[in-house]
């Protein structure tokens, strides 16, 4: 019996001494598996973590737009004194003292003078006439053209018959512009004579 009681007892402790190995040994490996598991996962947490995070937008600089020059404004061009003078008369005929007449076509002005003692064949004559007829076409600007050319420098211009009747005399203005004169003749009993003139104001 004290040997029965004594293998009973030696089998007692063997099996709780195995039974307490089994449980130390379960949560040991418990204990391992769930820091593996642990160490495993927080690599990826850590990486989900990264991916999903979103890095705040750079902000762009803002350009610097430069002041822009105000556009200039192009100069008015002066006008020039010959643009600017034109026929005293009016459109038509008008009748001017010692019964001359002047016809105004536009900026075309022809002054008329076929009667005894106006028409002549004479070039000196004939500027006598136009330097004091011309100003009741173009007022004091004209006087003043003329008083700047010595006496005879508008027939002595050309031809009187041939050719200032074709390409006219030159009255200059002073600023780049002229009056340009052309004498009308028609035959005479005794050649031709001057009896009217045209006149235009010409840039040149």
């Amino acid at each position: 019996m004290l040997r029965g009681s004594a293998l009973s007892a030696v089998l007692l402790v063997l099996g709780s001494v195995g039974t307490i190995g089994a449980v130390t040994l379960r949560r040991h490996t418990t204990t391992r598996q769930v820091a593996s598991r642990v160490s495993a996962r927080q690599p990826v947490a850590i990486a989900n973590a990264t991916n999903d995070s979103v890095a705040a937008p750079t902000p762009s600089p803002t350009p610097v737009v430069a002041p822009t020059a105000p556009t200039p404004t192009p100069p008015i061009p002066p006008v020039s004194a010959s643009a600017a003078l034109k026929p005293l008369v009016p459109e038509g005929t008008t009748t001017l003292a010692g019964g001359m007449t002047a016809t105004r076509h536009d900026s075309v002005v022809v002054l008329s003078f076929d009667f005894a003692g106006a028409r002549t064949r004479v070039p000196e004559r004939f500027e006598r006439l136009v330097r004091t007829t011309l100003p009741s076409v173009y007022g004091a600007r004209a006087d003043s053209a003329m008083r700047a050319i010595p006496d005879g420098g508008i027939v002595r211009q050309g031809d009187l018959f041939t050719e200032l009747s074709e390409r006219g005399a030159r009255i200059p203005l002073g600023d780049g512009g002229a009056i340009a004169l052309y004498p009308i003749t028609r035959p005479g009993r005794d050649g031709p004579l001057v009896t009217q003139y045209r006149v235009t104001v010409t840039k040149s």
